[in-house]
């Protein structure tokens, strides 16, 4: 038997892959995996939570003890949006083991919220810019129905449990503990589209269970287009994909179209608000 030591073939040990493309097909590959495992437990955690029974979510607001209404606010005010609250309530069905209580914070925000615990939270802001009782009572049936519907402590759990998914991934444990006990987690919940949607529709049918006609009830969405006219800084066509909120035409529109469909009258006596509203608003 004979024996040769050949050569080994030249560049034999050069990878014929550029190893920063294969180094960033990875990259992605494991950022759309993490992102695909966060939506699914995102979603997961949402209709795992609204299964928590409501008592619950009494329990987690007082132990992480968040102020809603701003100190000294108009205890005639609260008392009135309380009021004007379990008004609103019976044309919504509200399950019998469900609360509601209305704050008020004097902050010039154009804005009101639901939060867990059965808890809204109306701004000065916002209530300055009601034309009538009709509008307010749209809003105030549209943050009922978030309550009744589950969605802040579906919004909670979604949160949390992508927070989970990233703290695995990051190795950063107890991130969703600290962040729960958050004030801006518990005020700050984001709804998805579908959400609003759907909180529209419950609140255009209790303002016609209260009234007797829905005549009014899309002026809110006329003054929400009109500040943001004053402040359109997103087109349109990139505020469809970007906002959570339908936007404010469109909301017009399936207001009208809710009305014709179910033979709610568009044509009613407006209810003005109360002659002290305004004097509860600045303290006159």
């Amino acid at each position: 038997m004979r024996y040769e030591n050949r050569q080994a073939p030249e560049g034999i040990n050069v990878r014929q892959v550029n190893p920063f493309a294969q180094f960033l097909k990875f990259f992605l590959a494991t950022i759309i995996f993490v992102v695909i495992i966060v939506v699914v437990l995102q979603f997961a955690g949402g209709a795992i939570a609204k299964l928590v029974p409501f008592k619950y979510e009494l329990q987690l607001m007082e132990k992480v003890d968040v102020p809603l209404s701003s100190e000294g606010a108009s205890p005639e005010m609260i008392a009135y949006l309380n009021d004007l609250a379990s008004r609103v309530g019976p044309g919504l069905s509200l399950d019998e083991d469900i609360a509601v209580q209305v704050h008020y914070s004097d902050e010039s925000v154009f804005n009101a919220f639901a939060t867990i615990g059965g808890n809204l939270l109306f701004y000065r802001g916002l209530l300055e810019e009601m034309p009538h009782e009709n509008a307010l009572a749209m809003v105030m049936a549209h943050e009922m129905a978030h309550v009744n519907h589950r969605d802040p402590v579906a919004a909670l759990g979604g949160g949390v449990a992508s927070l989970v998914a990233m703290s695995m991934f990051t190795g950063m444990s107890g991130l969703a503990e600290r962040v729960i006990g958050q004030t801006h987690m518990l005020t700050g919940t984001q709804f998805t589209r579908r959400m609003e949607t759907s909180a529209d529709k419950a609140a255009l049918g209790a303002v016609n269970a209260l009234y007797g006609h829905v005549n009014g009830a899309g002026a809110l969405f006329e003054v929400m287009g009109d500040i943001k006219g004053d402040n359109d800084t997103i087109p349109d066509w990139l505020e469809k994909f970007a906002v959570t909120h339908p936007l404010s035409d469109d909301r017009i529109e399936a207001v009208e179209k809710l009305a014709t469909e179910n033979g709610w009258s568009n044509d009613g006596e407006l209810t003005p608000l109360p002659k002290e509203f305004v004097k509860w608003l600045f303290g006159w």
